[in-house]
């Protein structure tokens, strides 16, 4: 027998599971979470595979609770193309040892069909679009990119939303790798300038953009081909209600090889946000966050900073005036 908690809004009910078999394979194990194939075989004789993730302590129990809330909320809109959540919970005889599950889906190592991965995306995006409670930016959890915990309170402005989104990967990422003076003096120029003349303008000047459901974690570890369909399967969001370009800036690192091409098809289905001049380089300020990200979690890795910190540069020489020079 497997017993689990799964929690719904505001309380707790006990659901157990009657399995004859259980076999377990481990898929992954890296530093802050542990990955498990769970294959059973049910009461009826036929068999099923789920997909397990858990982590250890109260940073755990935050990151499996964040996973379940945001995967189901996107399950909502793209029911085809994401595992259906199942439940998150804590051992019963383990209380600091905490769950997540899902269906498991057998993916390929490639990269997603371009056209239907935009479209999928897309699709997330439209749909979802106007639908964020209260009509504002933000999620009803905290939810983890890596390990790196979002203050995903809500907020009636994008700007001021991102600025905090960003000053939280920025902090975690001088945790890691210590304070910097030069990076201390961009991040003041960042906050001051460049963001208002980027992201204001989206919201002022007859500009408007609506807020809609961002997986906000889709680099290609994350999006894969089904194997069977070739159907693209998104996984492992960290989802927030925010402008949907954000979703877009992980793609604009090479590393991640998506890039041009699924930026341009992207567009064919929702068109660039005015002003569109403003494309690249908000493109290049989403992006940051993630190089940020990485950068924290690689702290021996000084080359992840100096590429952040050249873009920070190169945007703040762009934009020495803010938004008051436009």
């Amino acid at each position: 027998m497997i017993s689990f908690r799964q929690d719904g809004e505001t309380n707790c009910v006990s659901t157990s599971w009657n399995l004859q078999q259980a076999v377990l394979w481990i898929s992954m194990s890296i530093e802050w979470v542990q990955t498990l194939r769970l294959h059973v075989q049910l009461i009826d004789g036929s068999t099923k595979s789920y997909f397990k993730k858990g982590a250890l302590g109260d940073r755990g129990r935050e990151m499996m609770r964040g996973t379940f809330e945001s995967e189901q909320t996107l399950y909502s809109f793209a029911p085809n193309n994401v595992p259906k959540p199942l439940a998150w919970g804590t051992y019963k005889n383990e209380p600091d040892n905490h769950f997540y599950m899902c269906d498991f889906y057998d993916i390929t190592d490639d990269l997603p069909e371009v056209g239907k991965f935009c479209a999928t995306v897309a699709k997330i995006h439209k749909d979802s679009m106007g639908k964020s409670p209260n009509n504002q930016y933000g999620f009803q959890v905290s939810t983890h990119l890596a390990y790196v915990a979002n203050d995903n309170s809500w907020s009636d402005s994008w700007e001021a939303w991102y600025a905090k989104a960003l000053e939280r990967m920025l902090d975690e990422e001088v945790k890691s790798h210590g304070p910097d003076e030069e990076l201390s003096l961009l991040t003041t120029a960042m906050f001051e300038k460049v963001i208002p003349r980027l992201l204001r303008p989206l919201e002022t000047g007859g500009h408007q953009i609506q807020p809609c459901l961002i997986h906000s974690d889709l680099w290609p570890g994350n999006v894969k081909p089904d194997a069977v369909t070739h159907e693209p399967i998104i996984l492992d969001s960290c989802a927030f209600w925010g402008h949907n370009e954000a979703d877009l800036g992980s793609w604009r690192a090479p590393r991640y090889r998506l890039g041009h091409s699924y930026m341009t098809e992207y567009h064919q289905h929702i068109p660039i946000s005015a002003p569109v001049e403003d494309w690249d380089d908000r493109n290049a300020l989403y992006a940051m966050r993630y190089d940020l990200l990485v950068s924290a979690l690689f702290p021996k890795e000084p080359q992840f900073r100096r590429l952040a910190m050249d873009e920070m540069k190169r945007l703040v020489d762009k934009y020495p005036g803010g938004y008051e020079a436009m």
